[in-house]
């Protein structure tokens, strides 16, 4: 990924040939951000409503009951032979005013449990991506195009997938800022287009986890990511329904910024629910819409080791893709952890899982997040673990001395951000 970098940066223009073309803006040839998707970075991960919007269309009980269900922790013999598998990402934008640098990166951690010891008992596989976010047109040279991935031709496709594009290149793709867009700051697209990359990197995991070894995959956040095209987030979902030895369970830790329990408490049937919850305690809509986030109320509902009901939840903003196929309605739960302290995941997976033929599988693969969440603290041991692996810092510190370099050299020090 630096070489990539290193490459890209060697095409800079001197400053004596900067300065004195005239002001042009952001190339034209190069895919550019919807304001739909600039309006994504406003909005939570895990479906914050704003204002009097719902994030949902609807949403329903699927359980048979109100009552919190007490999750079992799996026996050493239910693991062996099985693996645990966790996706993870992060991202990284560095600002040059001119220009901006995304990295990006997806980690695919395997745990595989055996009876006996064996020499290889995990497997860690990552998966990078780096991307230029052009904001003046006349920074680099025309030799730009000899050291990047072409996206030639992708902007005017409203909805193309990008996974083939992350997948097969080591050199940094190049993508453009839209200055007629409702948000001005460049910076918040190479925010947008940082997500997407590293979202969609998450998304292409999915094709990478071996046929043969049965078990569950447990990937962070959401199970639609909000910045990955719909293309990606149905084909990855489709692809994962067709495993047929193991699951996918999504498992978010920003319960701070969830509202769906709320959302379900505050609905115009819900009244027989907050009875339930809060007998007796005259516990009515509008205190209930007094709460931010459903961490608050969780606290009050939830004992450690149990899960909340199954709800059914029809996003608004995944309209598309469910009305295509309604096996990937997402069913939610979350998870009070057993031990000190006790926190709280939130766990998602397709409906398909609900049919009688998955019914065990399914039971196995909660009870194997909450196991691993019980050996970890804030999320599942094999999440914390993916976290760290997938962590850019040290190549962003790198490639901030290399554009430094590259910039002192072309007299173009001034397009640093100094913070």
């Amino acid at each position: 990924m630096i070489e990539g970098f290193s490459n890209i940066l060697r095409t800079l223009n001197h400053s004596h040939v900067y300065s004195s073309k005239p002001p042009y803006g952001p190339p034209d040839e190069y895919p550019v951000l919807s304001d739909e998707e600039l309006k994504k970075l406003q909005e939570s991960m895990t479906g914050i409503s704003f204002g009097n919007r719902s994030a949902y269309t609807y949403m329903k009980m699927v359980d048979d009951d109100l009552s919190p269900k007490p999750v079992r922790l799996p026996k050493p013999h239910h693991i062996a032979g099985n693996s645990i598998w966790s996706i993870d990402g992060s991202s990284k934008t560095l600002d040059y005013t001119a220009f901006h640098m995304m990295l990006a990166r997806s980690a695919l951690i395997e745990y595989q449990y055996t009876e006996s010891p064996q020499p290889i008992h995990h497997d860690i596989k990552l998966y990078d991506c780096g991307a230029v976010c052009v904001v003046d047109g006349n920074i680099f040279s025309h030799e730009l195009a000899l050291f990047s991935s072409s996206t030639k031709g992708k902007k005017d496709r409203q909805d193309f997938s990008w996974i083939p594009i992350v997948n097969k290149t080591d050199e940094p793709i190049i993508v453009s800022y839209d200055p007629s867009a409702l948000d001005k700051k460049p910076s918040m697209h190479a925010m947008g287009w940082c997500n997407k990359f590293m979202q969609t990197l998450e998304l292409l995991a999915h094709f990478k986890i071996p046929k043969e070894r049965k078990g569950v995959v447990i990937r962070d956040g959401p199970i639609f990511p909000i910045y990955a095209s719909n293309i990606d987030i149905q084909r990855s979902l489709e692809f994962s329904l067709k495993w047929e030895n193991k699951l996918l369970i999504c498992s978010s830790k920003r319960i701070s910024e969830s509202t769906l329990f709320l959302e379900y408490l505050m609905h115009p049937n819900s009244e027989s629910a907050l009875d339930f919850y809060f007998q007796n305690q005259q516990v009515t809509k509008s205190i209930i819409g007094k709460l931010p986030a459903d961490y608050l109320l969780l606290q009050k509902i939830l004992k450690p080791g149990q899960r909340t009901p199954f709800l059914e939840v029809f996003p608004h903003n995944q309209k598309a893709i469910l009305e295509k196929n309604p096996d990937l309605i997402p069913i939610c739960t979350y998870y009070m952890r057993k031990r000190s302290p006790h926190t709280i995941i939130r766990l998602e997976f397709p409906k398909k899982y609900l049919e009688e033929e998955y019914r065990t599988e399914l039971s196995f693969a909660i009870s194997c997040v909450a196991w691993q969440h019980e050996l970890g603290t804030k999320v599942p041991h094999i999440q914390e673990f993916a976290d760290m692996q997938c962590q850019l810092q040290s190549e962003a510190n790198v490639l901030r001395k290399v554009t430094a370099s590259r910039l002192s050299e072309e007299g173009l020090e001034t397009l640093e951000v100094y913070e």
